[in-house]
């Protein structure tokens, strides 16, 4: 049986043509300029915050922001979120509370059609693709994970990227104490008590140091636990930690943490992960049930995507592309007059250092933002004179190492100890969005300071990876031009496959699959799935399918079978389809 092949067919004409709601329209209709911005990070927020404030009443610009998230997170306190000193609502703000004026759009990015001037993006549920027009583009997309070059890395490390990574860990964390209360045997309970972290950037440092604040605080909550059992690992590629910082700031963390305990592996890589292990470069074998990976930094897909239609020059960093968008210092993509770019997918180059790019850090994106904005104005005014350059060359770094210490660099003057932790609070308390949030955050460390912290383990429902669905006679199953992720094995009924004109591909029965195509793309359906009778339907994910059918060889040969007879061009003879599974856009 063929079933009709999505991802060799165009978008779908209803998918360009969607109308928006009337108030949207109307405003639409009035503007003469398209403004998009890609990304609800620190970059894209602060271009289409100050845009909007350049453009006031004007009704000509329409400004809009596409984002996956409805919330600004402020990531440098994402470490204390994890430790349990900052509650989690207080470092997130409302998107459209920071945008008023501006169009926002919780969406997902799938492409973007360069020569139509079309972003296509997903919404409602990630099913409904809708295409959104634009007369000049904003890339201020951030950078994905990626650990495919380590395997076992994505099953079974803990990231540290957005607010769900610091939610999910400090959960864990608590989980892993709870059991090793009352765990009798020594090696199971040292695994336990072991935290492994991967990385000695900002994020790695930073957590490590957080995670040991939090375990030494909360260790006389459990009574079996004694401060000697607990093991904190820090692994690093270099021979020194924050290579973002001054040398000697570097080795004065490393001191630091050391004479709190945390082990500082430093010249080695991690090599795999499992289970039960982390398993590094030097040949050495971490046993623990905690492993967070704040490595495997990888560009978005969405820019890679657009770097590889030719239409963009990629950024270099020491002669080699980085999967960014090489800018001039206007902010303006080289080579393009509608296409701009911010943030950690931009090559900017430093001011007055040419051949070197900006540093992928917050005070940098907040400003290209505005300078950004500055001169996309200038352009839809056709003011030449008006443009400005990125002038900005850093005000100092710093990172928190917990326990009231931290190291800093600013303006060329070095601190460390709890003077640069006084600074780090200081101005990251100055710089979250919001009096209310400040507000909140003051509030939380004043009372860390005086009360322990909360120990409850929270544990939220999450989305099954299997599940079985019931369908009435008639009901769809699958709608024409949805996006697929999820694949669907009869268990009982019968269902028929239509074309968009009605016509009947198919009928299906009794253990029969359909919906197999969109664990290999994100291609919108071009079919329907209708109930023919009352049908019971089982509903994989793409996680659960490789969870499930990856585990069991008999059925990884049906599906491989089935995939490599239906769609031979997307499974290569000598290929797994559990193996292509992964490389699907999600």
């Amino acid at each position: 049986m063929s079933l009709p092949d999505p991802s060799d067919a165009p978008v779908p004409a209803t998918a360009i043509a969607r109308p928006g709601p009337p108030a949207l329209m109307a405003r639409l209709r009035k503007a003469k300029h398209r403004v998009v911005v890609l990304g609800g990070g620190f970059a894209g927020v602060y271009t289409a915050r100050h845009l909007s404030e350049l453009l006031g009443s004007r009704t000509d610009v329409h400004v809009e922001l596409l984002s996956e998230e409805n919330y600004f997170v402020f990531q440098p306190l994402l470490p204390e979120v994890a430790a349990g000193g900052v509650s989690p609502t207080h470092v997130v703000n409302p998107v459209r509370e920071m945008v008023p004026r501006v169009q926002f759009r919780w969406s997902k990015v799938q492409r973007i059609d360069i020569a139509a001037k079309v972003v296509y993006a997903t919404q409602g549920e990630g099913k409904e693709l809708v295409a959104v027009p634009y007369d000049h583009l904003v890339f201020a997309l951030g950078k994905v994970s990626n650990f495919s070059s380590m395997p076992g890395v994505q099953e079974h490390a803990l990231a540290m990227k957005d607010l769900s990574d610091a939610f999910k860990l400090r959960n864990h964390v608590y989980r892993c104490l709870e059991l090793a209360d009352v765990e009798d045997a020594p090696a199971e309970k040292a695994a336990l008590l072991t935290f492994v972290v991967a990385g000695g950037g900002f994020s790695g440092v930073e957590t490590i140091g957080e995670l040991s604040e939090m375990l030494h605080k909360v260790k006389k909550n459990f009574k079996n636990i004694e401060a000697r059992e607990l093991r904190l690992v820090l692994v690093h590629s270099r021979d020194t930690l924050l290579p973002e910082m001054p040398a000697a700031l570097g080795k004065a963390a490393m001191e630091i943490l050391q004479q709190r305990g945390v082990e500082i592996i430093v010249n080695a890589r991690t090599k795999a992960a499992s289970r039960y292990a982390v398993y590094l470069s030097t040949g050495a074998r971490l046993e623990t049930r905690t492993f967070i990976c704040t490595v495997g930094n990888a560009p978005n897909p969405i820019c890679k995507d657009a770097l590889a239609t030719g239409a963009f020059v990629e950024g270099k960093s020491g002669g080699r592309g980085i999967g960014v968008f090489q800018t001039d210092l206007h902010l303006q993509c080289t080579g393009q007059t509608h296409y701009w770019a911010v943030g950690d997918c931009a090559g900017v180059p430093m001011p007055g250092k040419p051949d070197e790019i900006c540093p992928a850090t917050a005070q940098f994106a907040i400003r290209q933002g505005k300078v950004a904005a500055e001169n996309i104005l200038a352009a839809i005014d056709n003011r030449p004179e008006r443009r400005r350059e990125f002038s900005f060359k850093g005000l100092g770094t710093l990172a928190s190492l917990g326990n009231r210490s931290a190291v800093a660099d600013m303006m060329g003057v070095q601190l460390k100890g709890f003077v640069a932790w006084f600074a780090w609070r200081t101005i990251y308390l100055s710089k979250l969005p919001g009096m209310i949030r400040r507000l909140r955050v003051t509030v939380d460390w004043t009372l860390d300071l005086f009360f322990p912290r909360d120990i409850t383990q929270l544990q939220p429902d999450e989305s099954p990876q299997l599940r079985v669905e019931h369908y009435e006679p008639g009901e769809v199953i699958i709608a024409r031009d949805e996006i697929g992720r999820e694949l669907f094995v009869i268990q009982q009924g019968e269902v028929e496959v239509k074309e968009p004109d009605g016509t009947l591909v198919a009928t299906l029965k009794d253990g029969e699959v359909f919906g197999e195509k969109a664990l290999l793309t994100d291609a919108p359906r071009t079919a329907h799935v209708v109930a023919k009778t009352p049908v019971d339907v089982l509903v994989m994910t793409r996680a659960g399918f490789k969870a499930l059918v990856g585990q069991l060889q008999p059925l990884d040969d049906y599906f491989t079978g089935l995939m490599k007879q239906r769609y031979p061009q997307l499974v290569p003879d000598d290929t797994r389809v559990t193996a292509l599974v992964g490389t699907a856009k999600s």
